[in-house]
């Protein structure tokens, strides 16, 4: 496996520190305890494939790491792969070169872009999707807002991230009710709907599988926050749709350091599963660039061994002006989230996704 950072480092001790994290990242022992062992730089050491000056004291490095290091646990793969090194200033790991054998350890996610389409039976046009919110409404309020939302046009509803029931009787009482609601305004389509999985660890399994017999379709998972291979073991283990939230994903993301949004919301949210990855998109509440979305984006549809393509859902914020833009990014293999800017309009919940819908269908067909 090939592994890619950048480093801000003076010229003259790049070399340094390409070994250092090479060592760090996979014995963490000194040179002299190495030496003792003639198997470790062979076969445990990573290797310092390549080192280039990309920018004033910028440079780019790429490591290999042997095939069985990472092993079929996400845990071990962001302990290997950035590990102690995040505690490093200025080190990103920016891409990763993964071989169809390592990746073949991981099921990737269960429906993906061609199988959602299929549950919804939308061919070729973005979908449209909302946030249900906000917590502390009646359960009357959320119900009203799936009804309208799905006369509209709409095609997935999730809850947002902090929409948290208490208790399991009262998560269990709220999903029913906008299950009946969903159901009954379908008029022979499908809208799915999905749960937000945020509770005690003890609790989730038992509160999704709550949630698929109550009717719902899958969940909505904080992968940075419930953790990676947490996050791969609950969709392995429950069937469903999955989309990812980035909640806490900011601490790898943000300038200075960590892992690129690439990763972070395309090649990791596919290898733990995740149908559709959620990510803040330029020209809402966050401030990133259109280039790093469409790295997303493109992450969740390039080539990763056997695995399904996901959805790109660029969110945060998002307003139906910001509609043309996002499909010139994003193309129609997008999920076009938008949920506050819904609630907000004089129009109703029903007039605005009649017209968030007539947007997308026109944008489509002018394409």
């Amino acid at each position: 496996m090939l592994a890619r950072y950048t480093a801000v480092a003076n010229p003259s001790e790049i070399s340094d520190l390409a070994r250092a994290m090479a060592v760090e990242l996979t014995v963490e022992v000194p040179e002299k305890v190495i030496d003792r062992y003639s198997h470790l730089n062979e076969d445990l050491v990573a290797r310092v494939e390549k080192i280039e000056e990309i920018g004033a004291s910028l440079h780019q490095i790429t490591l290999s790491f042997s095939g069985n290091l990472p092993g079929a646990d996400l845990t071990r793969w962001l302990n290997l792969l950035l590990g102690n090194c995040s505690m490093l200033p200025g080190v990103t790991l920016q891409d990763l070169e993964i071989p169809e054998e390592v990746v073949a350890d991981f099921s990737g996610p269960r429906y993906g872009i061609d199988g959602v389409r299929q549950l919804v039976s939308v061919a070729e046009r973005p979908l449209l999707a909302t946030a249900l919110k906000p917590r502390g409404a009646p359960v009357s309020d959320l119900q009203q807002i799936c009804r309208d939302f799905v006369e509209g046009g709409g095609d997935l509803i999730k809850d947002d991230h902090n929409l948290i029931d208490d208790s399991n009787e009262q998560f269990l009482e709220r999903v029913v009710a906008c299950v009946d609601s969903i159901r009954s305004s379908e008029q022979g389509r499908r809208v799915l709907y999905l749960v937000n999985l945020m509770g005690p660890a003890e609790e989730l399994d038992r509160r999704l599988d709550l949630a698929l017999e109550a009717g719902a379709d899958g969940g909505l998972v904080a992968p940075w926050v419930l953790g990676l291979d947490r996050t791969r073991k609950l969709i392995k283990d429950h069937p469903g749709v999955y989309l990812g939230h980035p909640s806490m994903s900011g601490v790898y993301t943000r300038s200075g350091g960590g892992i690129s949004a690439g990763l972070v919301h395309g090649t990791f949210a596919r290898l733990a599963g995740i149908d559709g990855s959620v990510f803040v998109n330029a020209g809402g509440r966050f401030s990133p660039t259109r280039e790093e979305g469409r790295s997303v984006a493109n992450k969740l549809s390039e080539p990763l061994g056997g695995l399904k393509r996901g959805w790109a859902v660029p969110a945060g914020g998002m307003s139906p002006e910001r509609v043309p833009e996002m499909l010139a990014d994003y193309g129609s293999q997008v999920m076009i989230l938008i949920g506050g800017a819904i609630l907000a309009d004089d129009r109703g919940v029903r007039g605005a996704t009649e017209s968030l819908r007539e947007a997308i269908d026109q944008e489509s067909v002018s394409k």
